[in-house]
Protein backbone atom coordinates (compact mmCIF):
# COMPACT_ATOMS: atom_id res chain seq x y z
CA UNK A 1 0.00 0.00 0.00
CA UNK A 2 1.07 3.74 -0.29
CA UNK A 3 1.86 5.79 2.23
CA UNK A 4 -0.81 8.54 1.93
CA UNK A 5 -0.13 10.27 5.66
CA UNK A 6 -0.46 14.03 4.32
CA UNK A 7 -0.90 15.16 7.81
CA UNK A 8 3.38 15.60 8.73
CA UNK A 9 5.35 18.29 7.98
CA UNK A 10 7.40 17.29 4.35
CA UNK A 11 11.11 17.13 5.03
CA UNK A 12 13.44 18.39 2.21
CA UNK A 13 15.15 15.58 0.42
CA UNK A 14 19.09 14.87 1.41
CA UNK A 15 21.66 16.12 -0.73
CA UNK A 16 25.15 15.40 -1.54
CA UNK A 17 27.36 17.95 -0.44
CA UNK A 18 30.45 19.09 -3.14
CA UNK A 19 32.71 18.24 -0.17
CA UNK A 20 34.83 21.54 -0.25
CA UNK A 21 34.61 23.50 2.80
CA UNK A 22 35.07 27.02 1.87
CA UNK A 23 35.51 28.74 5.01
CA UNK A 24 38.80 26.31 5.15
CA UNK A 25 39.77 27.44 1.61
CA UNK A 26 39.73 30.89 2.45
CA UNK A 27 41.66 30.24 5.42
CA UNK A 28 44.16 28.37 3.58
CA UNK A 29 44.28 31.34 1.29
CA UNK A 30 44.85 33.94 3.79
CA UNK A 31 47.96 31.94 5.84
CA UNK A 32 49.36 31.02 2.81
CA UNK A 33 48.97 34.74 1.22
CA UNK A 34 50.86 35.83 4.90
CA UNK A 35 53.63 33.21 4.58
CA UNK A 36 54.57 34.47 0.58
CA UNK A 37 55.00 37.39 1.87
CA UNK A 38 56.72 36.87 5.05
CA UNK A 39 59.14 34.74 2.82
CA UNK A 40 59.26 37.70 0.58
CA UNK A 41 60.39 39.92 3.12
CA UNK A 42 62.89 37.75 5.35
CA UNK A 43 64.81 37.33 1.52
CA UNK A 44 64.35 41.41 0.85
CA UNK A 45 65.88 41.84 4.79
CA UNK A 46 68.77 39.32 3.65
CA UNK A 47 69.57 41.13 0.38
CA UNK A 48 70.01 44.20 1.97
CA UNK A 49 71.80 43.01 5.20
CA UNK A 50 74.43 41.00 2.50
CA UNK A 51 74.52 44.55 0.26
CA UNK A 52 75.36 46.74 2.98
CA UNK A 53 77.98 44.07 4.50
CA UNK A 54 79.75 43.97 1.23
CA UNK A 55 79.65 47.75 0.85
CA UNK A 56 81.33 47.88 4.54
CA UNK A 57 83.80 45.57 4.17
CA UNK A 58 84.89 46.37 1.00
CA UNK A 59 88.78 47.07 0.58
CA UNK A 60 89.49 50.52 0.24
CA UNK A 61 89.73 51.52 -3.81
CA UNK A 62 93.12 52.62 -5.20
CA UNK A 63 93.07 56.14 -6.02
CA UNK A 64 94.11 55.89 -9.41
CA UNK A 65 91.42 52.84 -10.06
CA UNK A 66 88.02 54.36 -12.09
CA UNK A 67 85.35 54.87 -9.96
CA UNK A 68 82.85 52.57 -9.08
CA UNK A 69 79.98 52.35 -11.27
CA UNK A 70 76.53 50.04 -10.58
CA UNK A 71 74.33 48.86 -13.63
CA UNK A 72 71.15 49.53 -13.45
CA UNK A 73 68.13 48.00 -15.56
CA UNK A 74 66.63 49.77 -18.01
CA UNK A 75 63.83 48.16 -20.53
CA UNK A 76 65.47 45.01 -20.00
CA UNK A 77 69.19 46.03 -20.84
CA UNK A 78 72.11 46.62 -18.39
CA UNK A 79 72.71 50.15 -18.05
CA UNK A 80 76.00 51.36 -16.88
CA UNK A 81 77.29 54.34 -15.56
CA UNK A 82 80.56 54.01 -16.63
CA UNK A 83 82.15 56.47 -18.60
CA UNK A 84 85.21 54.69 -19.22
CA UNK A 85 86.38 53.64 -22.70
CA UNK A 86 85.11 50.72 -25.00
CA UNK A 87 86.90 47.37 -24.56
CA UNK A 88 90.23 47.16 -26.34
CA UNK A 89 89.34 43.88 -28.11
CA UNK A 90 86.06 44.52 -30.08
CA UNK A 91 86.65 42.56 -33.46
CA UNK A 92 88.42 39.30 -31.66
CA UNK A 93 88.48 37.43 -34.41
CA UNK A 94 90.52 39.99 -36.49
CA UNK A 95 92.44 40.96 -33.57
CA UNK A 96 93.91 37.26 -33.35
CA UNK A 97 94.97 37.25 -37.41
CA UNK A 98 96.96 39.99 -36.56
CA UNK A 99 98.55 38.90 -33.03
CA UNK A 100 99.30 35.23 -35.23
CA UNK A 101 100.49 36.95 -37.90
CA UNK A 102 102.77 39.14 -35.63
CA UNK A 103 103.93 36.35 -33.92
CA UNK A 104 104.94 34.59 -37.31
CA UNK A 105 107.00 37.61 -38.14
CA UNK A 106 109.01 37.68 -35.09
CA UNK A 107 109.76 33.98 -35.64
CA UNK A 108 110.33 33.94 -39.29
CA UNK A 109 112.50 36.73 -39.73
CA UNK A 110 115.38 38.81 -39.05
CA UNK A 111 115.34 42.02 -36.23
CA UNK A 112 116.56 43.81 -33.87
CA UNK A 113 115.70 43.18 -30.45
CA UNK A 114 117.96 46.02 -28.76
CA UNK A 115 120.12 47.78 -31.18
CA UNK A 116 122.42 49.57 -28.35
CA UNK A 117 123.00 46.22 -26.93
CA UNK A 118 123.92 44.67 -29.87
CA UNK A 119 120.89 42.15 -29.50
CA UNK A 120 119.24 40.60 -32.82
CA UNK A 121 116.55 38.04 -33.64
CA UNK A 122 117.09 35.31 -36.10
CA UNK A 123 114.68 32.98 -37.71
CA UNK A 124 113.73 29.77 -35.79
CA UNK A 125 115.12 27.84 -38.47
CA UNK A 126 118.35 29.83 -38.71
CA UNK A 127 118.81 29.45 -35.09
CA UNK A 128 118.47 25.64 -35.10
CA UNK A 129 120.86 25.44 -37.86
CA UNK A 130 123.35 27.31 -35.92
CA UNK A 131 123.06 25.15 -33.04
CA UNK A 132 123.36 22.05 -35.21
CA UNK A 133 126.76 23.51 -36.62
CA UNK A 134 128.11 25.02 -33.24
CA UNK A 135 126.99 23.14 -30.55
CA UNK A 136 125.53 24.25 -27.46
CA UNK A 137 127.97 26.45 -24.85
CA UNK A 138 129.37 24.64 -22.27
CA UNK A 139 130.25 26.04 -19.03
CA UNK A 140 134.48 25.48 -18.43
CA UNK A 141 135.16 22.90 -15.34
CA UNK A 142 131.76 20.32 -15.92
CA UNK A 143 128.53 20.59 -14.38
Amino acid sequence: MADTNHHGHATPARTEGDGIEYKSLSVSMVVLTIVTLACYLIVWGFYLFMEHRAVTNDTARNPLAAEAVTPTIVDGRIVSSNTSPAPLLVDEPTNLKKFRDHELQMLTTYGWVDQNAGTVRVPVDVAKDLILKQGLPVRAGGQ
